[in-house]
């Protein structure tokens, strides 16, 4: 439920908020679920935001800490931030698309709930879209600690600031894992047009627990959204342990994998060659890293022949545990993966 009921009647509490004449510039959604000690930050950061009107809308995605309380009351005290709570948890992606749904800004962008913007990183990307015309525009990010310190890292490195322009193939190319022909974009976090998301019906994918935010750009950009990057870094991106970006298990290898064969048939045999070509790429790397996961599950579980049969039969994925992996580990798979080879020789002599 909105958490303005007395507007209820009129527009679930929008028209409160802002009349039509100050449609608010951008829409800030944060899909949150137990960020309690970091949601404050959050918000205050996308409040703060220089030369912009901004709303916020929080969707509490059923979270065991005071999250929820937090933002209910800091939206006693600004009618611009949203608070609607899940009756039931549905993971980032249903919460990013039941948030869109109360949007009103001219952009929705995101922002998660333990991470924070500089003041001006809104009016410099809204700039530069009405320089280019772009539906999606988003920024290089920086590395912070727990604490919100600087770690002095981030996506692209620091420099001069530049922007350049983004396809769907090089977006896929720049998302498959272990690539080094383009720069990473697997974490950046974009504004879109609001018009152009409602007019091709765009959503989150609301089964997928990790790369949802890769899902839903490529969508934009499949369905002829034109992108630009930027290398300033307005986003502050929290390093914390419990994350769940990039800690990827089988479970999510499975749906990962599920949601590209979504995306092939999506593309199909008359789709754009150099987008097809950059998929087919994308599966196979998407394959290698989750023979490596199912060999570091069972690792992690003591299931040492499994682990090293398992690597016998993928041998994609010894590079990676050579690279990833401590050297008592693979010095064990190593031992056992070659017992292992030995006695199929001997079964086939």
């Amino acid at each position: 439920m909105s958490q303005f009921p007395e507007a209820e009647e009129e527009a679930p509490g929008v028209s409160m908020v802002f009349p039509a004449s100050r449609q608010p510039d951008v829409s800030y959604v944060i899909a949150a679920r137990d960020v309690a000690p970091f949601i404050e930050e959050a918000i205050r950061s996308a409040l703060d935001q220089t030369g912009v009107s901004v709303e916020v809308i929080v969707v509490d995605d059923q979270s065991h800490d005071e999250t929820a309380n937090i933002v209910e009351r800091l939206a006693r005290t600004d009618r611009r931030i949203m608070l609607i709570r899940q009756p039931v948890c549905g993971g980032p992606g249903a919460a990013r698309n039941i948030a869109h749904r109360h949007a009103i800004g001219t952009w929705i962008g995101v922002l998660d709930g333990d991470d924070f913007m500089a003041p001006g990183r809104t009016r410099a990307l809204l700039d530069i879209a009405a320089a280019t015309s772009v539906e999606v525009i988003g920024d290089n990010f920086e590395r912070v600690t727990m604490t919100g310190k600087p770690t002095g890292t981030q996506m692209f490195s620091a420099g001069q600031q530049y922007s350049f322009s983004v396809d769907a193939a090089t977006f896929i190319v720049a998302n498959t894992m272990f690539q080094r022909r383009v720069k990473p974009l697997g974490a950046i976090k974009v504004l879109v047009r609001t018009e152009f998301l409602h007019r091709h019906a765009l959503a989150y994918p609301e089964d997928l627990p990790v790369g949802e935010d890769y899902r839903f750009i490529l969508a934009c950009l499949l369905r002829g959204g034109r992108c630009i990057v930027t290398t300033g870094a307005g986003y502050k991106y929290r390093m914390r342990p419990g994350s769940q970006s990039w800690r990827l298990n089988s479970e999510h290898m499975a749906k990962l994998s599920k949601s590209h064969l979504h995306l092939l048939a999506e593309i199909g045999s008359d789709g754009p060659e150099d987008v097809r070509t950059a998929a087919r790429a994308y599966g196979v790397a998407l394959v290698r890293y989750a023979d490596f996961v199912e060999v570091v599950t069972f690792a992690k579980a003591h299931a040492w022949w499994r682990a090293a049969r398992k690597t016998v039969i993928s041998p994609r994925s010894w590079p990676l545990l050579i690279f990833f992996g401590s050297e008592a580990v693979t010095k064990r798979l190593g031992k056992l993966t070659r017992q292992i080879s030995g006695e199929a020789k001997l079964g086939h002599g």
